[in-house]
């Protein structure tokens, strides 16, 4: 069934037309994604077609049409109905603690704030309490904001170079140098990922954070009709990072495999911020074209789940959402961040 259309995408291929050649083996995957030829073939060209920027790497998604939604799902995700997107890039995981602030020109972790000092910095000091305990590398539990700062830690005179762990030492898994850049960034307000956006955008590239059926597109990997980012089968622990509430602790995001599309960390780990405000009876009306959400609505759509939640929630068309509030910027109360939300940015020529 695929022959045409894989014939088709080498020959693009073989003519310079890299991005219309990856438009043309999606469609020919789609049809057979048991066909291990065909499958190499692709994952080579969308290798080729990545980009790396700002010490970001943005995996390609071709343009093309896909079925969004389910009929086996919760209510808001029906019904299941065709849409078309272009091509564009995304981050093939959240952006980290780290990378943010070195993107934003914010002191490095475990700081983490702007150089200047923003008017409600202690709205965003206490953000970075649940930062300091869920983004290190290696630590395996959160156990209390001031055990995970090693600003706090200091030395017992005549011990040695040892530092003393004055408010408990976090479980890691290793001993290496503490860093922030394997985990997700937690805690982040809607207007926080959307600001990044706007910073690292040019008259040439956009920046901005997915889409709703731009993330939904990327999450299923070219597989249509599945479930989860790679297939049917059920969630496990070698898949994604899930239902592990009573752990306290992300996982890092690149040991579990990526999609089809190179995506790490679609299911699980955490909640994902889209452009998109939620209406849960969108998709009765939505354009089949490049479809924005909503114009009206208080709640911005959070997708993928995360490693507190459930199997139930962390597939590819579960929908959530939260009120975006006001954050320190505009000087009004911060709104207390959860540990399991993040986000992911898409990346547009324009």
């Amino acid at each position: 069934m695929s022959g045409g259309a894989y014939r088709t995408a080498s020959e693009l291929e073989n003519a310079g037309d890299l991005r219309a050649a990856a438009a043309a083996y999606d469609r020919a995957y789609a049809l057979d994604p048991e066909d291990a030829e065909l499958a190499a073939a692709r994952a080579a060209l969308l290798d080729r077609l990545a980009i790396t920027e700002h010490g970001l790497v943005f995996r390609y998604v071709p343009a093309g049409t896909f079925l969004m939604g389910s009929e086996t799902g919760d209510p808001d995700e029906r019904p299941v109905h065709p849409v078309r997107l272009g091509d564009y890039w995304i981050t093939d995981a959240p952006v980290s603690w780290s990378a943010y602030c070195a993107l934003m020109g914010w002191v490095p972790p475990p700081v983490g704030m702007p150089e200047e000092r923003p008017e409600n910095a202690f709205g965003l000091y206490d953000t970075n309490k649940i930062r300091l305990q869920y983004c290190e590398d290696a630590t395996t539990r959160a156990i209390g904001w001031h055990a995970h700062d090693p600003r706090l830690w200091g030395r017992r005179e005549g011990e040695g170079p040892g530092p003393e762990r004055r408010f408990g030492e976090p479980p890691r898994e290793s001993d290496d140098p503490w860093g922030y850049d394997r985990k997700p960034m937690v805690s982040v307000p809607w207007d926080d990922a959307v600001a990044l956006g706007e910073k690292l955008s040019t008259s040439k590239v956009r920046y901005r954070l997915p889409t709703e059926a731009e993330w939904e597109r990327a999450a299923r990997g070219g597989l249509p009709g599945r479930r989860y980012p790679w297939g049917d089968e059920p969630p496990t622990p070698e898949r994604c990072d899930f239902g592990r509430f009573d752990d306290f602790s992300i996982r890092p995001v690149r040991e579990k495999p990526p999609n089809g599309y190179g995506l790490y960390a679609m299911a699980g780990s955490v909640w994902e911020w889209t452009a998109d405000r939620y209406d849960a009876e969108y998709y009765r009306h939505s354009p089949e074209a490049d479809p924005a959400g909503p114009g009206t609505g208080s709640e911005r759509v959070l997708r993928g789940g995360s490693w507190a939640d459930c199997a139930e929630t962390v597939t590819v068309s579960f929908r959530m959402s939260r009120p975006v509030s006001t954050d320190y910027r505009g000087g009004g109360p911060t709104w207390r961040q959860t540990p399991n939300i993040g986000f992911r940015l898409c990346r547009l020529a324009r």
